[in-house]
């Protein structure tokens, strides 16, 4: 099937967390989400939305919120020019015509791979969304029978429909009672302590900082909420950049194994995520400290191109995050490189909240058989705050 973009709107909605969220350098507070609807020719409407958040796609020193902001809106500007030039193609061809170009203009505004493609991974999943709707399929069933131009050998038969929710304790999240001086009330829990009491989450995700000490102590607090009553669960640790290097997360992982305290924890630790920062992520030096980590360590931020999937596999990290806002295309990259090595493919967050957001994610990672998935969005927003009556009325 053959589309052609004639109009793209972008439109804003201001998101305002129920907690703080805090990874890395950043504390999220509130943040906008660019939806985007985009028309077709043939006739249809394809939308897509992702969050605008700070300090992830670019961490360089000495910018703020604003700057992400308009850095990320002038990478759909320019995703969304090129789009509308580009001749009629299978949603996959618009994309493998486009992309240098978007990218291009990227780089000349100073913008690195993950900003420059921040658009392109918009238009992307509205083309598909429009292809399905067009077609009347889902997106498993599109992948299957090659509507977006391209085929994906070792497709699951069918998408799941169970994914488990990978619940994410940031680093300023409370722990128990004594952490929370003004509860909020709101009917959602709180603190870790409720949220395994009262949701029975069985897969977490822990934010950790470079500052050893203070992370052995948060960890130490953590393992004790969810190793209590002998529950089974599992664990992974996200470093966010927070490393200067594999040396350091080894020796960091070397201090984890010595307490007694996270023995548990420990052994029910599957993954590391993107532990050291980008820029030392992919240099040769890595590789005998990554052999030395009894544990698969991924890649995310890094991820600004298609070819950093296989740098990774060769350096020995053990894995790639999916995440839509790198773009469907790069997962399904990531997704065929994976399985050829029997590595990790983890499907992250964004901090994606319903409907757009949340459902385009999940519906990739039930297509590829991801069976659990990190969710921030359910956590620190209290979803419908921002819906008009309408809305909450439709969804």
């Amino acid at each position: 099937m053959n589309l052609r973009v004639k109009e793209v709107s972008v439109f804003l909605r201001r998101v305002r967390t129920r907690i703080p969220f805090r990874y890395g350098k950043a504390v999220v507070t509130g943040l906008p989400y660019a939806h985007l609807r985009v028309r077709f020719e043939p006739e249809v409407v394809g939308v897509s939305a992702q969050a605008l958040p700070p300090l992830w796609f670019d961490k360089t020193a000495g910018r703020s919120h604003e700057d992400d902001i308009r850095d990320l809106l002038r990478s759909i500007s320019i995703a969304s020019e090129v789009y509308r030039a580009a001749s009629p193609g299978t949603v996959h061809a618009l994309h493998q015509a486009c992309e240098p170009e978007a990218r291009r203009r990227g780089a000349v505004e100073k913008m690195n791979g993950l900003t420059a493609g921040f658009g392109v991974a918009l238009l992307d999943l509205a083309a598909i969304d429009g292809a399905c709707r067009l077609s009347g399929r889902t997106f498993h069933q599109g992948l299957r029978d090659g509507l977006f131009g391209l085929t994906i050998p070792g497709l699951p038969d069918r998408p799941l429909d169970r994914i488990a929710v990978r619940h994410t304790v940031g680093m300023a999240d409370p722990i128990t009672a004594a952490d929370v001086a003004a509860p909020l009330g709101d009917g959602l829990p709180e603190t870790l302590e409720e949220v395994v009491a009262m949701t029975g989450a069985r897969w977490f995700k822990v934010k950790v900082s470079g500052d050893a000490e203070a992370s052995l102590d948060r960890l130490r607090r953590i393992a004790a909420a969810v190793d209590r009553g002998g529950r089974e669960y599992q664990v992974t640790l996200d470093g966010n950049e927070q490393f200067h290097g594999t040396d350091e997360v080894a020796a960091f992982v070397r201090r984890i194994e010595a307490e007694p305290a996270l023995a548990n924890f420990w052994r029910r630790t599957v993954w590391i995520e993107q532990p050291v920062e980008r820029g030392a992520a992919l240099s040769q030096g890595t590789t005998g400290a990554l052999r030395s980590i009894p544990r698969p360590v991924i890649l995310d931020e890094s991820d600004g191109s298609d070819d950093v999937v296989d740098q990774g596999l060769a350096l020995g990290y053990g894995g790639i995050s999916a995440k839509n806002c790198k773009g469907p295309f790069r997962t399904l990259h990531s997704f065929g490189r994976v399985r050829e090595k029997g590595a990790v493919l983890s499907s992250e967050d964004l901090m994606n909240t319903p409907v757009v957001a949340l459902n385009q994610d999940l519906c990739v990672a039930a297509a590829l058989g991801i069976p659990h998935s990190e969710r921030n969005g359910h956590h620190y927003v209290r979803t419908f705050e921002y819906f008009s009556p309408r809305e909450r009325d439709a969804a």
